[in-house]
Formats: C-alpha cells, structure tokens, sequence
C-alpha cells in the first residue's frame, strides 16, 4: 500500500509541474486567439483592407461626372456660349471719306461760252469747310422766280463736262465742276423761258440745297436744260 501511495504521490508530484506550466501555456494562447481575432475583424485577411483604405485615401479625385440616380452618367454642365461679335460699323463713304454737305459747299455759275447751237456754263461747288471731302455724280439743278416758285423743269442729266462718274475729292477750298448747257436764244426763234431769279441746286446726294443769285446770264431755251456729272477741273 505504501508503496502504491508512493507511485501516486511520485506521479502526482511529476504531474503537479506539468499542470503548473500547462496553465500559463493555456492563458497565453488565449489572449493571442483573442488579438489575433480582433486584427482579423479590423484588418481582415492579409491586410488587404487597410491596404486598400490606404490606396482609396491617396488616390486622385477624378474630374469624370458623377452618375445619377438612375445610373447614367450626368451631363457635364454646358460652357458659356462665345461672346457675340460686336454689332457692325456704318458703311464708309466714298474713298473713306465724308461726302460734302450743303453747309461746307458754297455755290457758283460761271459762263463759259457758246459752241454750235449751245450755250455752256460751269457750275461749281467748292469746299469751305476744313476736312476734305467726296462729291459723286450729278447734282440737281433748278430755276426758281422771284417768287420761289420753279421756272420750267429741272435739268436733266447728261454727259458733258469733265467728269467720268467717279468721286471727286475735294480738299478745304477746292471745287468740283457740272456743265450746265442750254440751247442758244437765236436758234430756237426766241422760245425761252421766263427769265429767273435763283439758281438751285442738290449737290449731288444730297436732300439739301444751296442756292445763287448770281445766274451768269443763264437762260433757258428751246426746252433744253440739261447738266453734266462732276468733275475735278473745269470743262
């Protein structure tokens, strides 16, 4: 009996130092099951959602739209649209430069002969203004009594004299010329007009008119009045 509580006390003494480090070896593990378990929940396997958290924080933002609620990509917004040219400049005058109005034209008559059955006369409208400026095509003549009131018919156009339908540029006191023609009194057997007071006229395009007293001894005959266009030099 002593001798089995002998073997019994030897196996419990042997089996006392196992259980005592058994008991730490049990504890330790434990707590790393523990650890390990809470790194997988937080971590997960490998690492790879830290790693991928990491890369979504550190990569660029894009510029792409966003989709919408029904998944299709939105509309970028539209650009504002190029500014709309500036409305357009009036049409320039003749050779860049203004035409000549009546209030800086000054008017004039001037005879200048007889030729064959017709009697001729310069009329002149010269420039008093300070700029130059453009004169272009026939100007409207007419006669005009003491009264105001026309005598005959205006003129009507033709091509005698110096100008050839081009502009006439007129610097500050220089003139352009119309011929004026009227038939000669002794051919028409005295078929005249009355005789006028005032010489008017439209320089040409030109509402307005300028006028003269002084009429170089025009008078019109066997209903033939006619004017020229204007040119750069006397006819």
């Amino acid at each position: 009996m002593s001798h089995t509580h002998r073997r019994d006390g030897h196996g419990r003494r042997r089996g006392g130092p196992d259980q005592a480090r058994g008991r730490p070896r049990g504890v330790w593990g434990a707590a790393l099951a523990l650890a390990c378990a809470a790194a997988l929940t937080a971590c997960g396997p490998d690492g790879g959602d830290a790693d991928a958290a990491g890369a979504a924080s550190d990569a660029p933002t894009s510029s792409a739209a966003t989709p919408t609620g029904t998944g299709t990509p939105a509309e970028p917004a539209p650009s504002s649209p190029p500014p709309t040219s500036a409305a357009p400049s009036a049409s320039a005058k003749p050779g860049g430069i203004a035409r000549c109005e009546t209030d800086g034209l000054a008017l004039s008559l001037v005879a200048n002969g007889q030729e064959m059955n017709s009697k001729y006369f310069d009329l002149r409208l010269t420039n008093t203004g300070s700029e130059p400026c453009d004169l272009l095509g026939h100007p409207g003549v007419s006669l005009l009594d003491a009264g105001g009131k026309r005598v005959g018919e205006p003129a009507t156009r033709s091509q005698d004299g110096t100008g050839d339908g081009g502009a006439v540029r007129l610097r500050p006191g220089q003139a352009a010329h119309a011929t004026v023609k009227t038939a000669g009194e002794g051919v028409t057997d005295g078929r005249c007009w009355p005789e006028a007071a005032t010489l008017l006229v439209y320089p040409p395009g030109s509402r307005q008119t300028v006028t003269t007293a002084d009429l170089a001894g025009l008078k019109v005959c066997g209903d033939s009045f006619q004017v020229g266009p204007v040119g750069d030099r006397a006819p």
